[in-house]
């Protein structure tokens, strides 16, 4: 008498609930050894090669190449061997998979397997939907041919500047975009499209931090450096940054993880010749207010002579826009973040403003935040906590020296 077994997709760890059918490696009515491979399973974690689990028939297959298969439904049926001495009992997980036994297995096929099929795993897949986008016009850039989360960006990147046709009039006057410009416009817009931005706001009195920069100003002169107000501001980030280390980071949405990055590598946001710039100040958080003021005097000179390596320009993982800088009265501004960062600080110049003061109307120096925010890995909560933090270190500077 025979009997079906119904193999399930098992766990294959690390929280996985849903992997993609990338080839039958067995076809229909073929017969199976016990530990034999029979399907290839692509998840957001690896590639896998599944066994069977007792020899037979495999009879049956409850997905085609492509289709996403669910952790604990049915798989694919054996029929099993009249020889088998003791029959199994049916169960909801028959399998536990031994990544780093099966792996090695696959790694071999993967390249060659789903007939021209554009490999990806589901997460990927999911992403390229949610675009619009044809996986198989992506050139894939994986270890083993598969598409991406960095070649969805290139391609989105390339094909949102094909889309619109331009708007054209005889006498306009036609400049490439080439290099920085260029680059920063895939920048923002890839930051626009991929994170959930939202802003938050504060005003903080500043008559502490004006008499403490003016001090530094005087004592740096001797030695003709010149003070602004940014190496404060800098290392306020930093010593808050300490305290909310979740503000350093960015997310992986390929493979979900959130990455929080050790080093306090800042961002400035600087307008040069070349257009807009990200110059990164390294390792801030272990430098001293003295040291900060040094390194980012020589970091502006760099910029301001269009001397700035490419070492000088990456790897930032937070960043500052001072748009006081360029005069006017502008308040407040909603900066888009420098992807894929989490945050970005957008400042005021420091003006006088009326605040009330142990219930007195009172003018005063002050200093607008503007800030934007990763809705994917920070909350308003938050935001407000750590935003609260750096004001409360720009209106008592003291812990900054």
């Amino acid at each position: 008498m025979e009997k079906i077994f119904t193999v399930t997709l098992p766990d294959i760890g690390e929280g996985v609930v849903e992997g993609e059918v990338i080839e039958w490696i067995k076809e229909l009515n073929t017969k199976l050894e016990q530990d034999e491979p029979v399907v290839i399973v692509m998840t957001d974690k690896a590639t896998v090669e599944l066994p069977a689990p007792y020899p037979g028939k495999l009879v049956k297959i409850y997905y085609q190449p492509g289709e996403i298969a669910i952790r604990g439904k049915p798989l694919y049926d054996i029929e099993l061997d009249e020889a088998l001495s003791c029959l199994p009992t049916q169960q909801k997980s028959e399998q536990i998979v031994n990544l780093p036994l099966v792996q090695k297995k696959a790694e071999a096929k993967i390249a060659t397997c789903a007939q021209g099929k554009a490999l990806a795993t589901p997460a990927t897949r999911k992403i390229a939907r949610d675009l619009g986008l044809d996986l198989s016009l992506i050139q894939g850039s994986g270890s083993h041919g598969e598409v991406t989360f960095e070649d969805i960006k290139r391609h989105y990147s390339h094909s949102q500047a094909k889309a619109v046709p331009p708007l054209a009039f005889p006498d306009d006057q036609i400049e490439p975009l080439i290099g920085i410009r260029q680059l920063m416009a895939q920048k923002m817009a890839l930051s626009k499209r991929f994170i959930p931005h939202f802003s938050y706001f504060e005003q903080v009195e500043a008559t502490r931090l004006v008499k403490l920069r003016q001090k530094v100003k005087e004592e740096a002169a001797k030695e003709k450096i010149h003070v602004t107000y940014m190496p404060f501001l800098i290392r306020a980030l930093s010593l808050t940054l300490k305290q909310y280390p979740l503000f350093n980071s960015s997310l992986e949405p390929e493979n979900q993880h959130l990455r929080i990055h050790q080093p306090h590598n800042i961002g400035i946001a600087m307008a040069t010749k070349l257009g807009l710039i990200v110059a990164v100040l390294k390792h801030v958080e272990k430098m001293s207010l003295a040291q900060i003021v040094r390194a980012y005097e020589q970091l502006k000179n760099r910029a301001v002579q269009n001397r700035l390596s490419p070492n000088d320009m990456k790897d930032s993982t937070i960043t500052i826009s001072n748009f006081g800088v360029l005069g006017g009265g502008g308040l407040w501004a909603t900066p888009i973040i420098n992807y894929p960062e989490a945050a970005i600080l957008a400042v005021s110049k420091i003006q006088k403003q009326p605040l009330v003061i142990n219930g007195s109307l009172e003018l005063r120096d002050t200093l607008n935040l503007s800030w934007s925010f990763d809705h994917r890995i920070i909350d308003g909560d938050m935001a407000a906590a750590f935003s609260h933090y750096y004001a409360t270190l720009i209106q008592n500077p003291a812990p900054l020296l």
